[in-house]
This record gives C-alpha cells, structure tokens and sequence, in this order.
C-alpha cells in the first residue's frame, strides 16, 4: 500500500510542480484539480474514512483547521486554489516536505521575527492574487480534544485586510493518530497508516471577518473548541 501511494503522492506533486507556478487563473483551476485527484489517491489508499459536517466556503478564505496529525492538510477539500503554511523544520520530511515545497507552501521558522513577517507578507500577496491559504494556527500537533493557544499573527493580517476566515474542526477516531512527544516520523506514520481503515470527522463553521484582530482569534479559536468538543463526543459515542 505505502509503496502505491508513495509513487501517486510523487507523480501528482511532480505533475503540480510544472504548473503551481503559472500565475493566471487557469493556471492555478487546472494545478487545484490535480490537487484534488491527488486528496482523492490519499484518502483510498490510506484508507481514510472522511465524515465531513457543514460547507466548505466556496471563493478563497483563509481555512484554519486545530492541528492533530501530518494527514491534516489532506481532510480539508476546498474549491479554489489554495497554499499551505507549515513549520519550517518539516521541510526536509521525506515524501511529505518535498511534496509540500512543489505545492508552493510557505515554511516559517517561528521563532524568528523576520520569518514569521516574511510570511505574513507572502500570504497577503497570495490571497491579493486568488489563492486561499490553508494554515495551523496551534503550530504543532496535539491529541486533543483541547486546542493549543493560537498564532496572533495570521489573526492581525487578516483583520488589516479584511481576508475571511473559514475555521475548520478535526477529530480523529485514534487521537494517537497525533505526532507527539519527539516520536520518530516513519514509525509513527507506518503504525498508523499502515491499519486498513483511518475514521476521521471534519466541519466547516462559518466565515469570519473583523477589523479587531483579538476579537477575530477569540471567535474562531472558540468556534473551533465547541466543535472539536462535539466531535470528539461524536466518535466516542460510537466508539462505546
């Protein structure tokens, strides 16, 4: 299984990188529907069983999602163009990191002020030119159902510039599905993508928007633990 879709994730992301570079818009409409193909061949063959709650928004958003495992980025589908932000310490992730740096992702080393404020500027010029933008704003992974304390400054770009914020909650059936505690990646990864089914529940809340930047994180950072809470009660239901 590991072996097939190692070689879909390296055909899809050598396919994007020829054409996440073009800047027009059909550029970027045809990079996204490989994109989409790509989420599709990640969720077969990993065998991800995606419950999703609500709407995606459908023009571009800033899409903020709690972070529980390195599969995140691949449970939240959207209808446009979108580039992720990621720590900078996984760009060197074999398979995922390089993948991710065809796909366009902007790395920020957090705990330098100049990179946080490099990234800052590059998301504006990305949502100015059509994209959305797919960001974490707890940093780091947890096993939840609790959210880590958010970035600020993602919060104050787009209260600045009035981008819009689409919260997203996620919640895995395994919370062990988590990456923590310096675990070792590839044994992590192959432990649990190697079971033949993966149960994770996703929502989308609605649109935020507001010029005060505290105010903005205070309501999609709450919006987002209500629904993780509901989630979790969810697949623990089940699991009982």
């Amino acid at each position: 299984m590991w072996a097939l879709l190692t070689t879909l994730v390296i055909l899809i992301v050598l396919v994007l990188s020829t054409l996440v570079g073009q800047r027009d818009k059909a550029g970027r409409s045809i990079a996204h529907r490989f994109f989409n193909i790509f989420l599709r061949g990640v969720h077969f063959f990993s065998g991800m069983e995606i419950h999703w709650h609500g709407t995606p928004p459908e023009t571009p958003h800033v899409m903020m999602g709690n972070h529980r495992s390195y599969a995140d980025a691949v449970v939240l589908p959207v209808s446009f163009p979108v580039v992720f932000v990621a720590r900078y310490e996984t760009k060197s992730w074999p398979i995922v990191g390089w993948g991710a740096t065809l796909l366009g992702t902007i790395w920020v080393k957090r705990d330098k002020k100049e990179s946080r404020r490099a990234t800052r500027a590059a998301l504006k010029d990305r949502l100015n030119d059509g994209y959305g933008v797919v960001i974490f704003p707890e940093g780091t992974t947890s096993t939840g159902p609790e959210l880590l304390p958010y970035h600020k400054g993602m919060f104050y770009t787009c209260a600045e510039n009035g981008f819009p914020i689409a919260p997203a909650a996620i919640e895995f059936e395994d919370p062990n599905i988590a990456w923590v505690n310096a675990e070792w990646f590839i044994p992590h990864a192959f432990r649990h993508f190697g079971k033949k089914k993966i149960v994770v529940h996703v929502s989308f809340g609605p649109s935020f928007k507001d010029n005060d930047a505290e105010q903005l994180l205070e309501d999609v950072r709450n919006w987002t633990q209500e629904e993780c809470y509901k989630l979790r009660e969810i697949l623990d239901q089940k699991a009982s």
